[in-house]
């Protein structure tokens, strides 16, 4: 089957961070640059929190002016890069659950999407994803690329579509607000939550839900283009999982606005 197929019964529901005008114009470079796949989609849902809530109208009427019908969800609370991307993702994924909407394609503000996105080859599955592994991560496989095309199952958040009606939750509210008290007081708390606590990660929580709810996955790069991704990630030593500004399968995790590089 056709990724136009997922993609015209899901719902696109993005996560975006606003802190400047400046963030406001870039987002509106990607709304028009992924304009064509994003009418396909039966409906836009749009997760956001800020560094000051002044910009919330603004980012409404950026988006109402391409979307009239779309869903706007301002968070009033931003409790920074890790709580308040797991904030964002519990938003847009709630209120699916809450109004029966079966399909989620979640994105980040920051992914493009070629048109030939729409005709690419998938299985049908309950969960559609981008693995993450890096340079770092290739190390425990001894870089065999048998194995972890095999046994490596890492999804990352940036992109990925997602049965809502099979799964029960996406992130451990409880777990993330206790983890969040324990820090947020915390004067010399480097940023880095994973180092206080193991596992905590949103590709960690995503991960865990998709096993918990025992979904069919199915990866949206093919094995052969995905080889191609990782003998590229193992010659260059990249580190990054998110493989940012690799274009691959008409998708693209833009980074800075650098130089794509096609695969």
């Amino acid at each position: 089957m056709l990724l136009k197929e997922v993609i015209n019964k899901s719902y696109y529901g993005t996560s975006n961070y606003i802190s400047s005008n400046e963030d406001l114009s870039k987002l509106e470079q990607f709304i028009l640059y992924n304009l064509e796949v994003l009418q396909e989609y039966q409906g836009i849902i749009i997760a956001t929190n800020y560094k000051n809530f002044l910009y919330a109208q603004k980012n409404t009427n950026l988006w109402k002016k391409y979307f009239p019908n779309c869903i706007i969800l301002d968070l009033e609370e931003n409790r920074g890069h890790n709580f308040g991307t797991a904030d964002l993702d519990n938003a847009l994924f709630d209120y699916c659950k809450q109004n029966n909407i079966e399909w989620l394609c979640k994105s980040s503000g920051d992914i493009i999407l070629e048109t030939g996105v729409l005709n690419n080859e998938i299985e049908e599955s309950d969960f559609y994803y981008l693995n993450g592994i890096g340079y770092g991560g290739m190390v425990k496989y001894d870089f065999d690329l048998d194995r972890i095309i095999k046994e490596d199952f890492y999804p990352q958040t940036n992109l990925y579509f997602i049965n809502v009606s099979k799964t029960d939750y996406l992130n451990d509210k409880d777990y993330i607000n206790k983890t969040y008290d324990t820090i947020k007081d915390d004067f010399e708390y480097n940023g880095k939550i994973w180092e206080y606590f193991s596992g905590w990660s949103c590709e960690d929580f995503l991960k865990n839900c998709i096993i918990r709810n025992n979904l069919s996955t199915c990866h949206l790069v093919s094995p052969k283009n995905y080889r191609i991704l990782l003998e590229y990630i193992k010659d260059s030593q990249i580190h990054d999982c998110s493989h940012k500004n690799i274009m691959i399968e008409n998708i693209c995790h833009l980074h800075n606005g650098v130089n794509i590089i096609k695969l």
